[in-house]
């Protein structure tokens, strides 16, 4: 459907009189394309850059990570009626070789704006997290995660995998870690192998009495007591009957400290905290605040927050002015008795409420309004694990 709406912009002058009016014009089409289909760059790359050959061909280079972006560019620009040479790269990047895909391997790891260790912690990963490997560049990994959020990852931190080595993760009999945290070792309990996060996710070897034993995504051997998994399978399809579930969930990360790019039991950021809130009960939102803002029913400031109902995301930052733009710039989700939990300088709890003693002033006067995530699961932004190809 995405692609008949190309069929419908008009461009004047098709025929271009010079090559500084053509590429005026076919990047004029490239921003049309990339507003529709690709608008953020966290989310999607569509970087397409032009130029004219001796041969007055128009030549497509650069890249994206998505093929319908680049069919939607080439339709439209079909109506030029010049020579086009498609340079165009769809990522994965063929070095990737048959290996384009990956499930995260360490506990907890860091993914950087780019492809290096100094570079901004933008967001992590837990352990079994599937991804998609997009690019490499001197041993860093450009990934894609489930909740399509695009950043560099140090390759040690990856279990590369061919499509067939994923098809077989998916099949098997895994399990999801609950707990907290936890250090474990080896099946014989000899060695220290590596530490687990709650929602990590893990192949099982073997089912012991009271244990499993259990594969990480490198092929290192663990043992966990049963008593803290549960079967991947039971707890995908589990649907969450009650909001009350994700407050329980939420009141656990109380103290934890506030992590910029943080999404894990460790250390969250404010958006990590929801997320990763909402997904220890089974569903994938959106990775920062802003684009959690554009998914969900909406609650206005002006309903108040009498309108909002318990796990409902709230929102807060700069309000739409004549000289500026609506900026979002913190997120938190709502609990009950015009209490809320976020993560600002740790996971704690406030208040709406003027009179209460955990009321806080500079949140009330900067609050955007709400999102009620639970009434539109299975739209963009808002997706069971269950439904998720990737799992």
């Amino acid at each position: 459907m995405r692609n008949k709406v190309w069929l419908v912009i008009i461009f004047i002058g098709f025929a271009c009189s010079n090559d500084s009016k053509l590429l005026q014009q076919v990047n004029q089409i490239s921003h049309a394309v990339k507003l529709q289909i690709a608008p953020d760059s966290r989310e999607a790359i569509f970087n397409p850059a032009f130029s004219i050959n001796k041969d007055n061909g128009l030549v497509v280079s650069g890249e994206t990570s998505l093929s319908e972006a680049k069919l939607a560019l080439f339709s439209t620009l079909e109506a030029l009626e010049v020579h086009l040479v498609d340079s165009l790269v769809v990522l994965p990047e063929k070095k990737l070789g048959d290996k384009t895909w990956g499930v995260i391997n360490l506990s907890v790891v860091n993914l950087r704006a780019y492809p290096k260790h100094s570079a901004e912690l933008v967001s992590q990963s837990i352990m079994g997290t599937p991804v998609r490997l997009l690019k490499e560049d001197n041993g860093w990994y450009q990934i894609q995660t489930p909740d399509k959020y695009i950043a560099w990852v140090d390759g040690a931190a990856i279990a590369q995998k061919t499509e067939s080595e994923m098809k077989a993760w998916r099949n098997s009999t895994r399990i999801i870690f609950i707990p907290d945290f936890e250090v474990v070792k080896d099946p014989g309990q000899n060695e220290v192998v590596t530490d687990l996060v709650a929602g990590a996710i893990l192949e099982v070897e073997k089912e012991n009495q009271n244990s499993y034993d259990l594969s990480l995504p490198d092929g290192r051997k663990i043992q966990v007591e049963k008593s803290n998994c549960e079967l991947l399978s039971d707890w995908k399809t589990r649907k969450l009957k009650d909001a009350s579930i994700l407050t329980k969930t939420a009141k656990q990360f109380l103290g934890r400290p506030y992590l910029w790019g943080g999404t894990s039991v460790k250390g969250v950021d404010c958006s990590g905290f929801v997320k990763s809130v909402y997904f220890i009960n089974g569903i994938i939102l959106a990775r920062d605040a802003s684009l959690q803002f554009l998914h969900g029913d909406t609650i206005s400031p002006g309903q108040g927050f009498l309108k909002l109902a318990e796990g409902d995301l709230i929102f807060f930052g700069r309000a739409k002015t004549d000289e500026k733009p609506m900026k979002v710039t913190h997120v938190g989700m709502y609990m009950r008795n015009g209490e809320y939990i976020h993560s600002s300088g740790r996971v704690r709890i406030n208040s709406f409420e003027p009179e209460a003693e955990n009321y806080n002033n500079y949140r009330s006067i900067t609050w955007l309004g709400g999102r009620r995530v639970l009434s539109r699961i299975g739209e963009p932004g808002i997706c069971r694990v269950s439904d998720h190809p990737w799992y």
